[in-house]
């Protein structure tokens, strides 16, 4: 880049040149005439292009010169504070989505690029990446040349793909956000996890106590900007915007029993991964909850309620699915996590407390150091049930699940058939031939069908209320034996009592 004097409109210009090298590749006419795309943005937070050409076999184009500084200047004093941020991201936001609109991308936006005119903040160097690639065709990493700059660029323009969208420039928008409030570019990409939750799980100290300070909500707009996927990033510059500011659509209202699932999940990465202070304050998850629109009152029931439970809760691995029209869940699922590897010589010890607490001598299927176990298939009724135990990374996980489709037949073909078909017969015969009433069957075979069906989803309910206890207490049992076997050492397997035996 050079600053030069504009002799005929008696003004300073800067002027870029491209590498020698790459001006050879990509051949005058075709850069020309893309970056004419480029030259007729006209935004007033766009730094326009005065002129563009060829001189001597190199290949350059005519900017405004702008004295004010970059954003990069800005950051070597330090971080900035949030109303700053916003301040300057604003408007580059705007002048993003006004040449979306115009069916240009950036490709390239870093502090570098993010210029002052008289404290304004202007977007430079706009369309360059685009006119370079377009002209480059897909060779062009054969130049040597990145379309972008690493650490900005988002994972499909850092992979090559020449198919993106606004999205890329959604991501470096984020880069340049955290940068702004961090002082220091992200370590590495939020995982799916990290999405879903709206949080930098795997941030360091630092970093989370500096969001601490900017808030959940800056935070967790940046997570979803800066996504792997594109499917799951922030669709939009002004989306990212809002979402920062609060102004993004409200969020959908949460249950009860999806807020004690909540605090139940952070009870559990609190035992896992305890905050420096050594435990999670209630008051810490109302405020978290606050912004996403969970009243305080409903966490301190939702708290209440985890507090009751076993010391390492029994985590549904989803919501059981109710049916309306059944009463009832079509399946049960719990987990549990026990920290240590459960022996595999301790294998055939779980699988025996299985078969004394279902009263089932079962089938075993191992596979490695995961083991298996389901109901003998010579039951009056079987149970479609899986008890999982695997082992690995220094824990061990049980699953209990249960699909309840075999139950539901069961109760309502039994009663259905029986009652509504076998009883109806005789119903029949009592009212229209011995107390000769042939007109009350109009009322009483609706008032008939409408008994059985509320009988079985009594019975129903009632059934599946016990399998649920049932499963539950099974996998504290097993969850507790686990405990005991590994706290006991190599040394003392097998030596242990079975409780309640």
């Amino acid at each position: 880049m050079y600053l030069a004097h504009d002799n005929k409109h008696h003004r300073e210009v800067a002027i870029k040149v491209l590498l020698p090298t790459l001006a050879a590749f990509l051949g005058a006419e075709r850069f020309l005439k893309e970056i004419e795309i480029a030259a007729r943005l006209t935004h007033p937070h766009i730094l326009p292009l005065h002129d563009s050409g060829e001189s001597g076999g190199f290949l350059y184009y005519v900017m405004p010169f702008v004295d004010g500084g970059s954003l990069r200047d800005r950051l070597t004093n330090g971080r900035l504070e949030v109303d700053e941020t916003l301040g300057i991201v604003r408007p580059v936001a705007d002048a993003l989505s006004y040449a979306h609109r115009m069916g240009v991308l950036h490709r390239d936006i870093k502090p570098e690029n993010i210029l002052f005119s008289q404290g304004h903040p202007i977007v430079a160097d706009f369309g360059i990446a685009r006119a370079v690639s377009t002209a480059g065709g897909t060779n062009l990493t054969r130049t040597g040349f990145p379309v972008g700059t690493p650490g900005y660029m988002s994972p499909e323009q850092a992979a090559g793909l020449t198919d993106i969208d606004q999205k890329t420039d959604v991501y470096s928008v984020a880069v340049v956000v955290y940068e702004m409030l961090q002082g220091e570019l992200p370590g590495r990409w939020p995982t799916e996890e990290a999405v879903r939750v709206g949080r930098f799980l795997d941030a360091a100290d630092r970093v989370r106590t500096r969001f601490t300070q900017v808030g959940s909500r800056v935070e967790a707009a940046l997570v979803r900007a800066l996504a792997i996927r594109h499917d799951q990033r922030t669709a939009t510059p002004a989306a990212l915007i809002e979402e920062m500011t609060g102004k993004a659509e409200p969020r959908p209202k949460y249950t009860a029993d999806q807020v004690t699932d909540i605090v139940r999940r952070a009870s559990e990465l609190e035992a896992s991964t305890p905050t420096q202070t050594g435990a999670m304050t209630i008051g810490g998850v109302e405020a978290l909850a606050a912004e996403v629109g969970i009243p305080a009152e409903m966490v301190r029931e939702a708290a209440a309620v985890v507090r009751r439970s076993p010391a390492t809760p029994v985590i549904p691995i989803e919501p059981a699915p109710r049916n309306k029209w059944i009463n009832g869940p079509t399946r049960i699922a719990f987990e549990r996590i026990v920290d240590g590897e459960l022996p595999d010589g301790e294998y055939p010890t779980l699988v025996d407390e299985i078969r004394y607490i279902l009263k089932n001598g079962g089938q075993v299927n191992q596979l490695g150091r995961s083991f298996t176990w389901s109901p003998s298939r010579s039951q009056s009724m079987r149970r479609d049930l899986e008890v999982m135990v695997t082992v690995r990374g220094g824990k061990t996980r049980i699953t209990v699940f249960e699909n309840l489709a075999t139950l539901t037949g069961a109760i309502y073909g039994g009663i259905g058939g029986g009652m509504g078909g076998g009883g109806m017969g005789p119903v029949v015969g009592i009212t229209a031939g011995a107390l000769n009433a042939p007109l009350a069957l109009i009322f009483l075979i609706p008032a008939w069908f409408t008994g059985t069906y509320f009988l079985a989803r009594t019975v129903y309910r009632r059934n599946t209320e016990k399998r649920t206890k049932e499963l539950e207490d099974l996998i504290n049992r097993l969850a507790q034996l686990m405990r005991e076997i590994i706290a006991a050492g190599p040394d003392a397997q097998g030596a242990l009592p079975l409780q309640g035996r």
